[in-house]
């Protein structure tokens, strides 16, 4: 099969954490807070799919994500595309059910992802105080749901990759 039947596994249960993702946003946006959970989104198609079939669920997943935050259209497209091809690359070195490898990717990426989100603000709001203490109030908030959120994520995405009789080893392993 050209494309594997697990990418649609993943990008439901990435919709589905974008989605509980805004529905908590909701609610914070009265103290002007708000979560940025991207970092899950990457880790597993990436550690579990082939390039192509993980650079389809980049696509969609980034599209996705671009036309619901106000964010210039592409960034977290080509960011989904960088941190996917890199966690891909080293893939080989990371074993994702023996260690704590994809949680500490998520956070990076998390993290990541916030920073490039603050680079787009301009170069004239980087002397801003109020926007970096609202960046760091964000990491912040995101890395504490992060803790709680990251773990309970992989756990349903390999539950239904087991639930619907996927092959529940990572693609293109040298060593399986």
């Amino acid at each position: 099969m050209p494309i594997d039947s697990r990418i649609f596994v993943f990008l439901g249960a990435n919709l589905l954490l974008f989605y509980l993702a805004q529905l908590v946003n909701n609610s914070l946006s009265a103290w002007g807070l708000y979560l940025l959970l991207l970092g899950p989104m990457i880790v597993m198609p990436a550690l579990y799919l082939r390039l192509r079939s993980a650079f389809i669920c980049f696509l969609l997943m980034g599209l996705w994500v671009d036309a619901a935050c106000p964010v210039p259209f592409g960034l977290f497209t080509v960011t989904f595309f960088c941190a996917g091809t890199l966690v891909s690359l080293l893939r080989h070195r990371l074993r994702p059910r023996q260690s704590y490898h994809p949680y500490i990717l998520a956070h990076l990426i998390n993290a990541g992802s916030i920073f490039i989100l603050t680079a787009t603000k301009g170069a004239g709001s980087y002397f801003v105080v109020e926007l970096w203490i609202q960046t760091i109030l964000t990491l912040a908030i995101s890395s504490l749901w992060l803790l709680f959120v990251t773990p309970w994520f992989f756990r349903f995405q390999r539950m239904l990759i087991a639930l619907l009789h996927l092959d529940p080893e990572p693609e293109d392993l040298p060593i399986r």
